[in-house]
């Protein structure tokens, strides 16, 4: 299936969700008239395909056929895609059923009269790419018609001030989980309002018509109130307060949009076409990147780090020729370096011993966290000698021409705009300087290729359970929840995009059997069983052979390629460095 990358709801059944909506009048008026509007939109003016995003079980797609669309419907979740074969049966409609998501729309440019997304955006992966992807599939008259149910709300607002009320006076468990409280992360992805929406859809669509339905959906008691009135009563009511939501969506429970696309889309500052995976305006990246962040302020210091240098003669030998002789000695022994920079900081305290051994005679270090930058900055000896900038490298902008060296250790597979941040080390670069980084480069989100698997746990077998760290039985990819949100997010990207940019002065690969080395003891089955131990590192070698297995450790050394970028010398040029974010962290 098509967007394999990305960490989506493929079980996701939206029969569940509906036993969460309070059992009332107004959630059953907003049902009906969501599910009334989203036909009676997408088919305004329509003659020929339409596509439902996210369709969930194509309710919307079987009437639109009806109507004499020819329907596609593309769902992620195969148990959706059954309910929707069925539905289909129901209505006698026609449907082209594809299983895919939003961020990877499996369709050429330009093929859709109408696309429809409806109450679906707020559980995607990647809502900015998925916008991105249902502009590119429209036709340059094309509509996108985008409901959401609008967590701004008046009802929102006025529900969680009663739920804090409520909880404040022990009326309500604070571990009770209520209507309108933040359905991140137990549904949905991220929380959608009207600005959210906006900001998503305003750099690639041109707003046609906007609108709100419902006021007051799940406000605590309001059900009860209308139970009371007579059904013609609460019916009158519920109308009223839905004419109000339509001039009023920024207020309403459920906003409607329709778009058309830009004829020129608005390229907002630092985001240059093609450079750029993830951008700041999407609502999950801003919460997975804080994520992100604490993680490292957290786990920064891993014992894993510790596996790694109690075998450096290994890894050594694959990575620079030389066991006695690391990638970062190698790198020192390049220079003189007089200025330099480090992207991410590393598990190994590379900073530290970069400035030990004379690198350069000042350092700038880009980090994400800022309790990394704290505990590293700490354990310098001589800290006057390094700047800390605090710095988001998916969007970071490098001082131009500023450096003779650029590294980075295990960094690099943590970046989702590899091609942005790459562009920058060019332009940071002076001429014919140098970029070197020690990354993993492996499958993304290691998830390790079953014949990778296969051959580990082949020789895993071969290994006595007491060398096994762990007790470890057998290698498996690795779980979601014990990696950080950005975790070889696109690793296997990086030696291609680096290849590409600059010129090759040194290359070394290791771990084409990774991670078996660290599910085994290797300093105990040197000492004790050392046939064995050389059996693994021969099957290594082996490995590293075989162009159908690939490396997941890499260490390269490039250059900048003369006449890439030059020397800021205009005043224009000074004044843009000047401009440039740079966040020192207070006190470093």
């Amino acid at each position: 299936m098509p967007g394999d990358d990305f960490e989506i709801q493929r079980d996701w059944d939206c029969r569940r969700l509906f036993f969460t909506f309070p059992s009332s009048r107004d959630s059953g008026y907003i049902i009906e008239r969501q599910r009334e509007i989203a036909v009676e939109e997408t088919a305004r003016g329509a003659t020929g395909r339409v596509l439902e995003v996210a369709a969930a079980d194509a309710i919307h797609s079987c009437k639109l056929n009806l109507r004499g669309l020819e329907s596609f419907v593309l769902e992620p979740s195969p148990a959706m895609l059954d309910l929707a074969r069925r539905r289909m049966g129901e209505y006698g409609a026609r449907l082209t059923m594809i299983r895919g998501i939003a961020e990877a729309l499996p369709f050429r440019d330009a093929t859709f009269d109408r696309v429809l997304c409806e109450s679906a955006i707020d559980h995607f992966a990647g809502p900015d790419l998925g916008i991105r992807e249902m502009t590119r599939v429209l036709k340059p008259d094309g509509r996108l018609m985008i409901g959401v149910v609008n967590y701004a709300s008046l009802a929102v607002r006025l529900s969680r001030l009663l739920y804090r009320a409520g909880r404040g006076a022990g009326l309500l468990s604070s571990d009770r989980h209520l209507f309108w409280d933040s359905p991140v992360p137990v549904e949905h992805t991220f929380e959608c309002t009207y600005p959210v929406l906006f900001g998503l859809c305003e750099p690639y669509l041109e707003l046609e018509r906007v609108f709100g339905l419902s006021l007051g959906w799940g406000v605590p008691g309001w059900g009860r109130v209308l139970k009371a009135l007579p059904r013609g009563t609460a019916t009158w009511v519920l109308r009223r307060l839905d004419a109000v939501a339509y001039r009023v969506p920024r207020l309403a429970d459920y906003v409607v949009s329709v778009w058309r696309p830009r004829r020129a889309l608005r390229t907002a500052p630092g985001r240059r076409a093609g450079l750029l995976q993830v951008v700041t305006s999407d609502p999950v990246y801003k919460r997975r990147i804080e994520a992100e962040a604490s993680y490292w302020s957290e786990h920064h210091g891993n014992p894993l780090s510790e596996l790694f240098r109690a075998e450096a003669d290994l890894a050594n030998r694959w990575l620079t020729g030389d066991p006695g002789r690391s990638w970062l000695a190698d790198l020192v022994g390049r220079g003189p370096f007089h200025d330099a920079a480090a992207l991410g900081c590393d598990d190994g305290g590379y900073e530290a011993a970069w400035l030990r051994a004379g690198g350069s005679e000042r350092l700038d270090v880009y980090e994400l966290s800022a309790g990394v930058i704290r505990r590293v900055r700490a354990s310098l000896d001589d800290a006057r000698r390094a700047s800390f900038i605090q710095a988001d490298l998916n969007f970071a902008r490098l001082p131009s021409y500023a450096y003779d060296v650029i590294w980075s250790s295990g960094c690099l597979h943590h970046i989702a705009n590899l091609e942005h941040l790459l562009a920058e080390v060019e332009r940071a670069l002076t001429d014919g300087g140098l970029f070197a980084f020690q990354d993993y480069v492996g499958e993304r989100r290691r998830n390790y290729a079953p014949h990778r698997l296969a051959r580990i746990n082949a020789l895993l077998r071969e290994v006595p359970a007491r060398f096994r760290r762990g007790g470890v039985e057998a290698v498996a990819p690795a779980a979601v929840e014990e990696l950080s949100p950005f975790c070889a997010v696109r690793s296997d990207d990086i030696l291609t995009l680096a290849r590409a940019r600059f010129d090759v002065v040194h290359q070394g690969v290791s771990g084409a059997l990774f991670p078996l080395l660290l599910a085994v003891d290797m300093t105990a089955l040197r000492r004790e069983l050392p046939a064995l131990a050389a059996r693994l590192v021969e099957a290594e070698d082996e490995a590293l052979r075989d162009p159908a297995m690939g490396p997941c450790g890499a260490y390269l050394v490039l250059r900048k390629r003369a006449g890439q970028t030059r020397k800021p010398t205009t005043e224009s040029d000074v004044t843009a460095e000047i401009a440039a974010p740079r966040r020192t962290l207070a006190g470093a």
